[in-house]
């Protein structure tokens, strides 16, 4: 591997390892908390907001004014300091806000990372996917460690319902802030006077002249809704279902997007993005079947849960490493930062926010009164609104977006 890929991947492990190590566990420490449902899902909605409050700024202070390493850098040294004060926070009052906080100090990088990737490789189709395959190994890390490996090295049955994967993140934040230094030199790109709209990062909504970026962009924005059901309730749901250390298991999830992402260049190549995206949306519907007939009664069952965990990994390559690619090709290079932070913002913001103020009406509605075989909610009805979801945004997919693989360049935006 050449020394700019192998750091390159390197920030791409750490980078996913961070956002692992917390997410996944936090349904059962909140809940052990005495969290109640609805600030469980505001609590996941803070990556969702934001996503919707920094992106695309920092996206443009990236292209604009500072190199983008050194950007990435000092956004995960303070948010590490701030994710070791809230691993000591027990109330919502004060969990929240500084959960928020932290959020927009860490969504901002993925953007980020992405953008110093492709700008330091030369085949995007073919060298991002083995750069990013090396996040998807570090959310499996984390699922790992925060699972399997510390429990009994310190003598605990379960350190996911505990503060500890918090402790884990803030760790990990500094040394990838500190690593971001001798990352890649990154500068910034963008020229021109300085005005509110390029402060703001609006010249990036121009890509949405464009009908099939506009079409991507909103079917991403639709996406990112039922897929925030399997992020806020997938652990909570193998839980109540049975499945033992269900966040360690989980991790299987990022093994199938390794063999996703190592075949991508391969399926890009023969099938287009447009099939490789529509994938994306086919296995995720697949999967919340699986899941609604998953369980642990019989092998039948239980291979349902472990299927659909599988082919959430390969779904989210098959969309959204996909679309990453796709936002680089059609992005103008003095845009590219900005153009990611757009699509960071439709997805992991508004999408995610949206989709986890959703999931917490769909805790509500389908909560049991009385619990049933150890469930606390109707799973069957909310993985099939899940999948409906889906399928209503696949076919809008289909419609609308006219996109040629053989043919796409990028849109003509100007600087400002």
């Amino acid at each position: 591997m050449k020394r700019p890929h192998l750091k390159l991947s390197v920030m791409m492990f750490i980078e996913w390892f961070i956002w692992g190590a917390w997410f996944v566990p936090l349904w059962q420490y909140l809940n052990k908390l005495g969290f109640t449902p609805g600030e469980i899902a505001w609590s996941y909605s803070s990556t969702a907001i934001a996503a919707i409050l920094s992106p695309v700024l920092v996206g443009v202070i990236a292209d604009r004014y500072f190199a983008a390493q050194k950007v990435l850098g000092w956004l995960h040294l303070a948010g590490g300091v701030l994710m070791f004060i809230i691993a000591w926070q027990t109330t919502f009052a004060t969990f929240f806000p500084l959960l928020v906080i932290y959020a927009i100090t860490y969504m901002p990088t993925v953007a980020l990372t992405n953008s110093i990737a492709f700008a330091n490789i030369t085949d995007t189709e073919k060298e991002f996917p083995r750069i990013r395959v090396l996040g998807t190994l570090g959310w499996i890390a984390s699922g790992l460690v925060v699972g399997f490996m510390l429990p009994p090295l310190l003598g605990l049955g379960n350190i996911s319902d505990s503060n500890l994967p918090l402790i884990i993140t803030g760790v990990a934040s500094i040394v990838l802030g500190l690593y971001s230094f001798v990352l890649p030199n990154t500068p910034a790109k963008g020229s021109g006077p300085v005005d509110i709209k390029a402060l703001l990062g609006l010249n990036a909504l121009g890509l949405l002249k464009d009908r099939s970026f506009a079409t991507f962009a909103l079917c991403s924005f639709l996406f990112c809704m039922p897929l925030a059901f399997y992020y806020q309730f997938a652990n909570g749901y193998l839980t109540q279902v049975g499945l033992p250390n269900a966040t360690g298991w989980m991790t299987l999830g990022q093994v199938s997007e390794i063999f996703a992402m190592l075949a991508l260049p391969l399926l890009l190549k023969r099938y287009g993005i447009k099939k490789v995206l529509l994938l994306g949306f086919v296995t995720a519907a697949i999967r919340y079947v699986f899941f609604i007939y998953g369980g642990t009664a019989d092998v039948w069952a239980y291979s349902m849960l472990f299927l659909g965990i599988l082919l959430h990994g390969v779904s989210y390559d098959f969309y959204f490493v996909t679309g990453y690619i796709y936002v680089d090709k059609k992005a103008p290079p003095h845009m590219r930062t900005a153009a990611q932070g757009l699509i960071t913002l439709i997805c992991q913001g508004l999408g995610s926010f949206i989709g986890n103020w959703l999931g917490g009406r769909a805790m509500t509605t389908f909560a049991l009164d009385q619990p049933r075989d150890g469930m606390t909610f109707d799973w069957f009805a909310v993985w099939g609104v899940g999948a409906v979801m889906v399928v209503g945004v696949m076919l809008l997919f289909l419609l609308f977006f006219r996109e040629r693989s053989d043919n796409i360049t990028p849109i003509d935006v100007a600087r400002s």
